[in-house]
């Protein structure tokens, strides 16, 4: 929740207007506390942190462990608990997805340039409408918000006709393993026995170029918006799109908006509502009673 609390201040701070300079214009920033203004203002003021001062010593290795990719804080607590203290003292037994990250692990922790996330996203559609004319290939995430950098790329992959995406997936990966293009296979899943997701690593073709984090996902057409809104982010942005759709009695998730959704006393799903149709993410705007926001102006 503390960490929640943070993410939330860095995003308000980021979309503010001008640089903040005083106590009074932290705190009138929604998403900012007294509490938090407070650290702002010292920051601006000592241009340090007293409290960054009392960290203990194992913050920075559970760091270094917990940004090993398929180890979350539990692994690295255990690692730092047996003595472990830097990336070589890590031994076996690893799972197949924290050995890739280790391997892969300062590849993983530099930012995508734009450029390549491109290069990626063409390379996949490339493949994809050799195998089905007609298929739709999208990069989402921090690329399609228009950013010059990304962590990784979520490519979504669906057709108009409703049908041609269904077992599109695994003809996919064989033709880009074929070419070289992927080279570590993390995750592959099923949700709805409709939505496929795939988790790997790839590689562009030529010398010196890194290996990236890549994720494809094939949905139904009919969950196309939902999902473009959802992969899209910002993942407070989806949480406030969530939230606003929760108080008008709706659901919205990365594969429908529904209306009349029955809740519990502790606002759990017991109804499943009815979903509408979206063909667009303007519908999903639109249905929320939302003016339209672009992808570049969704990460508050």
């Amino acid at each position: 929740r503390r960490a929640l609390g943070y993410t939330k201040a860095i995003n308000a701070l980021k979309s503010f207007h001008k640089p903040v300079t005083t106590y009074q214009e932290a705190c009138s920033i929604p998403g900012v506390g007294k509490r938090m203004a407070e650290k702002i203002v010292e920051i601006l003021e000592s241009g340090h942190l007293r409290k960054l001062d009392h960290i203990s010593e194992s913050v920075p290795v559970l760091e270094l462990f917990s940004n090993i990719w398929g180890a979350g804080t539990k692994t690295a607590q255990m690692w730092y608990q047996q003595g472990f203290r830097s990336l070589d003292d890590i031994q076996a037994p690893l799972t197949t997805q924290q050995a890739i990250g280790l391997k892969h692990y300062d590849d993983f922790l530099e930012r995508m340039p734009r450029e390549e996330a491109a290069e990626i996203e063409q390379t996949v559609r490339e493949s994809a409408q050799a195998l089905s004319p007609g298929l739709l290939c999208v990069a989402c995430g921090s690329y399609r918000r228009g950013k010059a950098s990304c962590g990784d790329v979520d490519v979504l992959v669906t057709h108009p006709d409703g049908r041609s995406h269904q077992g599109i997936l695994s003809r996919l990966l064989e033709n880009l393993r074929q070419q070289g293009f992927l080279t570590d296979d993390l995750v592959s899943q099923e949700e709805n026995g409709q939505q496929q997701k795939y988790l790997g690593v790839c590689r562009l073709p030529g010398p010196g170029r890194r290996h990236w984090r890549l994720d494809i996902i094939t949905v139904p057409y009919g969950e196309f918006a939902c999902a473009l809104l959802y992969f899209t982010g910002s993942a407070h942005f989806n949480r406030s799109m969530r939230a606003l759709a929760k108080t008008k009695g709706m659901s919205l998730s990365e594969h429908a908006l529904s209306s009349a959704v029955v809740r519990g006393p502790r606002g759990l799903k017991v109804g499943p509502g009815q979903v509408l149709p979206t063909p667009t993410e303007k519908d999903v705007f639109r249905l929320l009673g939302l003016p339209y926001r672009e992808p570049a102006k969704r990460d508050w």
